[in-house]
């Protein structure tokens, strides 16, 4: 999976009617680097991670990944998958199905979804739950499986945003060393956004 993509913002801006929330950013991200976004709640680190995964349009700029402009692209063409602060797994699949569903979205077979659904599961070290409801684990399994559903896809860029905020301070710790452990294996790009 390892990437050898740079990411690039050029310019990058984003406004709700009147309102600047991100102002120009221009950076550049090495491939396979893990990279911070820091800052008070409002100040644009979630809107920029929206506007590099297809969440939301961007006003002004561009975001080029391995120096193609992705900025117009849908979500799915975009070599990019975010992993959101609440999760949001779906309260009715077990926690396989949970993995597997971009891949079902895209007509994938059931055996290559169930294969490929274990290999993430077992990744982030999640096998013995693969029957699960997202509401029978706890949150770092949750958040765990939430990884394995963003991994699936093969991304160039993972984007966290505020991934660890629902955890006790503990699990957090623990999380941010198995984070970084998992972009080191996999080589591809993390942008985390945390306050």
């Amino acid at each position: 999976m390892t990437n050898t993509l740079d990411l690039e913002f050029i310019g990058l801006t984003k406004r709700y009617g009147d309102t600047v929330a991100v102002d120009a950013i221009s950076y550049h991200f090495d491939a396979g680097t893990y990279a911070c976004l820091l800052g008070p709640s409002g100040c644009g680190k979630s809107s920029t991670l929206r506007m590099v995964a297809g969440h939301e349009s961007v006003s002004d700029g561009s975001v080029l990944l391995g120096g193609r402009d992705i900025s117009y692209l849908p979500p799915a063409k975009r070599g990019t998958a975010m992993m959101f602060q609440n999760y949001a797994l779906f309260p009715h699949l077990n926690v396989t199905d949970n993995v597997a569903f971009s891949l079902k979205m895209k007509g994938e077979d059931a055996d290559v979804r169930n294969r490929r659904a274990a290999e993430m599961l077992d990744l982030v070290d999640m096998t013995a739950f693969a029957n699960r409801l997202p509401d029978q684990l706890s949150g770092g399994q949750q958040q765990r499986v939430a990884l394995a559903r963003a991994l699936i896809t093969k991304p160039q860029v993972l984007l966290l945003d505020e991934p660890l905020s629902a955890l006790d301070p503990f699990l957090r710790i623990r999380m941010r060393a198995e984070l970084k452990r998992l972009q080191r294996e996999l080589g591809i790009t993390f942008i985390h956004v945390s306050h």
